[in-house]
């Protein structure tokens, strides 16, 4: 099935909706240990391309409305999406 989508960003916070019960089952399944290294890992990721786009943001200022710009905001949705996913269990084990 194709699926239309109006922008890369569109697309990438679809797929970050789409894996998220998958993702979070196989995070469920890591160590303490194992987890808290994946969320370490996804939070440097995500701190890397926040930063990315705020560098965009501050050279281009309506980089957010402009199509060229989409994949990286598209990026940084997802790499959002994986920390929370993280950030969720985590919370849920030390709940």
């Amino acid at each position: 099935m194709a699926v239309e989508f109006e922008s890369l960003q569109e697309a990438a916070q679809e797929l970050g909706d789409d894996i998220s019960t998958h993702d979070k089952a196989g995070l469920e399944a890591l160590s303490d240990a194992h987890l808290r290294e994946q969320y370490d890992a996804r939070d440097e990721l995500y701190e890397f391309i926040d930063g990315l786009w705020d560098k965009t943001k501050a050279d281009v200022p309506d980089a957010g409305a402009r199509d060229e710009y989409a994949g990286l905001a598209g990026l940084r949705d997802l790499a959002a999406a994986l920390r929370n996913n993280a950030s969720d269990i985590l919370t849920e084990r030390e709940g």
